[in-house]
C-alpha cells in the first residue's frame, strides 16, 4: 500500500512539480536571451551614437583648426609678399604637427595652388592640380552670393564664425573629410576684398590611422574605414556620405555586446536545465495527450451512447427529436420541404416468438441496413424503440419524393431475411407527414406521422400512407385519398 501511495504521490504530485521547474527554466532561459538581446541592442545604439558624435568631432575639429590658421593677420601678409616659406612652416607643418592633417593645400584666387603638403612634408605645388576640380564644389559654395555675404559680414564684423565649408569625398581616390576657408584678418586691418582670398584646404584622411585615432579617443573596437560592409561580418557600420547624400565609405567596427558575453558565459548551465526542462516537459506532455486522447475517445462515447441505439447504431430518440426540431427551424417557407416517416414492422413478433429474441435483435440490425442504404444522405434514420423506426427526409421537392422512398423501404424489407440458417419474411408499414402543409411544429407532423403510420396498418400493411385530416381505414378508400394528394402536388 505505502509503494502504491508513493507511486500515486510522484504521479500526482512530483513529476507536475519537476515539470513546473522544467518550464520556469525554459522561461528563464528565454528571458536571459531576450535580456542579452536587448543589452546588446541597447550597447549598439549607445555605440552608433558615439561614433556619429565622434565623426562630427572631427568636423568641428578641422573647422577649429582651419580657423586658428586661415585667420591670421600675419597669413595675409605672408601671403600679399609672396612669403611661401613662411606659409609652409605657419600654415602646412604646423596643421600636421598639432592637427595630424594630412594634406595642406594653399590655392590662389584663381585656384592655382601656392604651397602643398602630404603627411608634414611639401610637394610640389603642381602635383595637386588633379585633385583640385574635386574641391571646386566646396569653393562654389564658398563663393557664392551667401558666401561671399559672410565674408563680408566676417570682414566688417557683424558675423563671429567665418565662412567655412567642408564634405567627404574621395581625395587621391581615398575617403578624405576636406575643409575649405578664405584666408581672412582676423582684425580686418589687411583684408582682402571678398573673392579674392586665397583658399586654405585642409584635408583629414579617413584610413588607418584615422581609426586609430577614434579607437584611441573613443574607445571603439577594431574600427576601420571600408568600401561597403558585409552584413555577415556581425559588425556594426556608419556610412559617411557627402552632402548629395552619395556614400564615400563606411565607418565599421566590432560593437561591444556585453549580453552575448553574458550568455556565452552562462550558456552551459542554461543548456543543461533546458535539456533537462525538455525531457520532463516531452514526458508530461505524451502522458497529457494520452489523458486527454482517453478523455475525449469517453466523452464521443458517452455522447454517442446517448444519442444512438446501441443494437442498431442509429440514432434513437432524443437525437431523432433534436434533428426534427433542427430541420424544422431550417426549413424554408413555402412549398413542402420535409417528410417525416414514421415507420412499424409487420410480424416483427412472430420472429421474436419463433426464431428468439437473439434472431430478432439480428434482424433489427438487418433491417436497420438495408433501410440506411435506401436513404438520400441528407436524411435522419433513427430507432424509437422496439420495432418502430423514424426518418426525417428534408428537402423534398413534393409528396411524390416522399413516396417514392417509401416504396424502396417497404420494397427492401420485403426481401426475406436469413437468420442463423433460418429465413424469416417481414414487412413494414410506413406513415409520411410533411411539412408545412401537415403541419409547421415537430409535435404536429409527429402525431400526423404516426396517425398516418396507423391507417397504413389498419388499410392492411406492408404499405404506406400520407396524412389526411379525413377518417376512415379502408384501403380503396386510402389509396384513392393518396393518389389525389399526390396528383394535386404534382400539379
Amino acid at each position: 500500500m505505502a509503494q502504491e501511495n508513493q507511486t500515486r504521490f510522484s504521479t500526482r504530485f512530483l513529476v507536475p512539480t519537476i515539470a513546473a521547474v522544467g518550464i520556469t527554466t525554459v522561461a528563464l532561459a528565454g528571458f536571459v536571451g531576450w535580456s542579452a538581446n536587448r543589452i546588446d541592442a541597447e550597447s549598439l545604439t549607445r555605440e552608433q551614437h558615439l561614433v556619429t558624435r565622434a565623426l562630427a568631432e572631427q568636423v568641428d575639429q578641422l573647422q577649429i583648426a582651419q580657423t586658428d590658421h586661415a585667420v591670421w593677420d600675419n597669413a595675409i601678409d605672408a601671403y600679399l609678399r609672396g612669403d611661401r616659406r613662411w606659409l609652409v612652416e605657419n600654415l602646412g607643418l604646423s596643421a600636421y604637427d598639432y592637427y595630424g592633417h594630412s594634406r595642406t593645400i594653399l590655392l590662389d584666387p584663381q585656384l592655382k595652388p601656392l604651397i602643398a603638403l602630404r603627411e608634414g612634408g611639401q610637394v610640389p605645388a603642381k602635383s595637386t592640380i588633379g585633385e583640385i576640380d574635386a574641391l571646386i564644389p566646396l569653393i562654389q559654395r564658398l563663393r557664392s552670393l551667401d558666401g561671399r555675404a559672410a565674408i563680408a559680414a566676417y570682414n566688417d564684423g557683424t558675423r563671429d564664425k567665418p565662412p567655412f565649408e567642408t564634405d567627404v569625398m574621395l581625395f587621391e581616390g581615398e575617403p578624405a573629410l576636406v575643409g575649405v576657408m578664405p584666408l581672412l584678418s582676423y582684425s580686418g586691418a589687411n583684408a582682402l576684398p571678398p573673392g579674392r582670398e586665397p583658399i586654405y584646404v585642409s584635408v583629414a584622411m579617413l584610413n588607418d590611422g584615422m581609426a586609430r585615432y577614434l579607437e584611441d579617443q573613443y574607445l571603439v573596437a577594431e574600427p576601420a574605414f571600408i568600401p561597403q560592409p558585409d552584413p555577415a561580418s556581425g559588425r556594426a557600420a556608419h556610412r559617411m556620405a557627402d552632402k548629395d547624400g552619395k556614400p564615400v565609405t563606411w565607418f565599421t567596427w566590432q560593437p561591444a555586446q556585453p549580453g552575448a558575453r553574458l550568455l556565452a558565459e552562462t550558456l552551459p548551465a542554461l543548456l543543461v536545465g533546458l535539456l533537462i526542462a525538455a525531457g520532463i516537459m516531452a514526458l508530461l506532455l505524451r502522458n497529457l495527450r494520452q489523458a486527454l486522447v482517453q478523455l475525449q475517445a469517453e466523452r464521443e462515447d458517452a455522447q454517442h451512447r446517448a444519442l444512438h441505439d446501441p443494437l442498431t447504431g442509429l440514432g434513437n430518440r432524443r437525437l431523432f427529436q433534436t434533428r426534427l426540431a433542427q430541420d424544422m427551424a431550417a426549413m424554408p417557407r413555402g412549398a413542402t420541404r420535409l417528410a417525416l416517416f414514421a415507420l412499424d414492422l409487420d410480424h416483427f413478433k412472430q420472429v421474436n416468438d419463433t426464431l428468439g429474441h437473439d434472431a430478432g435483435d439480428e434482424l433489427l440490425v438487418q433491417v436497420a441496413s438495408r433501410i440506411k442504404a435506401t436513404l438520400p444522405g441528407n436524411c435522419t434514420l433513427a430507432r424509437l424503440g422496439g420495432d418502430e423506426f423514424s426518418i426525417i427526409m428534408p428537402g423534398i421537392e413534393c409528396h411524390e419524393d416522399a413516396a417514392a422512398l417509401a416504396t424502396s423501404i417497404i420494397e427492401a424489407l420485403s426481401v426475406p431475411f436469413s437468420l442463423g440458417g433460418r429465413t424469416a419474411t417481414i414487412g413494414t408499414s410506413i406513415g409520411i407527414a410533411t411539412a408545412p402543409d401537415m403541419g409547421t411544429h415537430e409535435t404536429d407532423l409527429t402525431r400526423h406521422a404516426d396517425d398516418a403510420l396507423y391507417r397504413a396498418k389498419n388499410g392492411g400493411r406492408n404499405r404506406y400512407c400520407l396524412y389526411s385530416e379525413a377518417g376512415g381505414n379502408e384501403p380503396k378508400r386510402r389509396e384513392a385519398r393518396l393518389r389525389t394528394a399526390l396528383a394535386g402536388s404534382a400539379g
